[in-house]
């Protein structure tokens, strides 16, 4: 590689709409003749991410089974493969939502390692504005305290905070969260953006492109045993399947019947949902639907999507189930409102685990040959 890539890590808690702001950023930076390759991450395969940032026409390569830091040699591959193959400026790279410690498990190796071939970004981590409302106020009710440490962590150590989803929200509200977060996390980059209607990316793009990350950036303070039971109140599911259908209309019926059943089991449940996502496609359309909490209205995203007869489906959920219920309750709720428009499921398979809990390998707080985080199968718990 003869110059030097950008790298941009934008993180954020589960549902935060990281994907969103990627799939943004990444078409501003085409339009301005950038090239763009970006890496999607998750402890589970078989994502919504992925599939929908490829749907969009960018290469997309793809961290899966553990996070970026526990797996830091596919990751630089997967950067490597993208470098070689699709020559890009600037790669986008989305760790999974409910990792932190990035500086320390990303961004020391990379600049430790990797200086010839690629340049750091600042590191973005975005926010829902309404987490972080509740963090203001009583904290998240519904999320333990130990996931409430996570959010926070990702928080402090973030160069820039974005408050995500600006457009839902009045300039009154968004100033009275950034003055919060400004106070709360000194020294930090504060601003809003709405990637659904492309408000404020103009103005990271430069912060991105320019900006460099700090070489000697001190690390936080975390307690790993917190932020390991953290990781051990989330669920994880996953699923493929496969739909026939008279028309797509039946299709988004039948994801918007067992989203709002999920949503409305976990709220009786008193859980909390971080996300919930399904992407299904047919005939080079897709219809992508989101729930980022139990209070959230069901949001769509689609593109020619339309009758086919077959259409193929991948389901995500993270939300702070028991594995053990979560697996069924999505099953349940998927047959169920199959069965109440009149088509099969077929092809059905699920995944559905509790991560292992992160050892902070990286900074020399595990026995040798340990992972630094929070999966690759070490302590994961499998129940489909």
């Amino acid at each position: 590689m003869s110059e030097r890539i950008k790298l941009a890590v934008i993180g954020g808690f589960l549902g935060s709409g990281k994907t969103t702001t990627i799939l943004g950023l990444a078409k501003k930076l085409i339009g301005s003749g950038t090239k763009v390759g970006i890496v999607t991450n998750d402890q589970g395969s078989d994502l919504v991410d992925t599939n929908f940032l490829r749907s969009a026409g960018f290469p997309v390569l793809e961290v899966d089974g553990g996070c970026f830091c526990c797996n830091f040699e596919e990751f630089v591959a997967k950067l490597n493969t993208l470098a070689r193959e699709e020559l890009p400026d600037i790669i986008l790279a989305e760790p999974v939502g409910s990792c932190t410690d990035l500086v320390a498990s990303i961004f020391k190796p990379m600049q430790l390692k990797h200086t010839e071939d690629f340049t750091l970004a600042p590191l973005v981590v975005l926010a829902d504005p309404r987490r972080v409302r509740r963090l203001m106020t009583d904290g998240e009710r519904r999320f333990q305290s130990e996931i409430n440490y996570l959010f926070r962590k990702q928080l402090e150590e973030a160069d820039i905070i974005l408050l995500s989803k600006a457009d839902l929200y009045s300039q009154e509200e968004l100033d009275e969260l950034k003055n919060y977060l400004k106070k709360t996390f000194k020294g930090t980059e504060v601003s809003s953006i709405s990637a659904k209607e492309g408000d404020g990316l103009d103005s990271i793009l430069p912060v991105i492109l320019a900006g460099e990350a700090e070489e000697n950036k001190t690390l936080m303070e975390l307690d790993y045993s917190v932020y390991g039971l953290a990781e051990s109140f989330l669920g994880w599911f996953n699923a493929t399947a496969a739909v026939e259908a008279a028309s797509a209309d039946e299709v988004k019926a039948f994801v918007t019947d067992f989203m709002q059943a999920i949503q409305t089991k976990v709220s009786d449940m008193d859980k909390e949902i971080a996300h919930l996502k399904t992407y299904a496609m047919a005939s080079g359309g897709y219809l992508k639907a989101s729930i980022t909490s139990v209070d959230d209205t069901l949001d769509f995203y689609e593109d020619n999507f339309r009758s086919s007869g077959r259409f193929s489906i991948v389901i995500n959920a993270r939300m702070n189930v028991e594995a053990e219920t979560l697996g069924p309750l999505m099953k349940q709720a998927i047959e169920k409102a199959a069965g109440k428009h009149g088509f099969s499921i077929a092809d059905y398979k699920s995944d559905c685990f509790t991560p292992a809990a992160p050892s902070g390998a990286a900074r020399g707080l595990a026995p040798e040959g340990e992972c630094c985080c929070c999966c690759s199968g070490k302590g994961r718990e499998d129940v489909m």
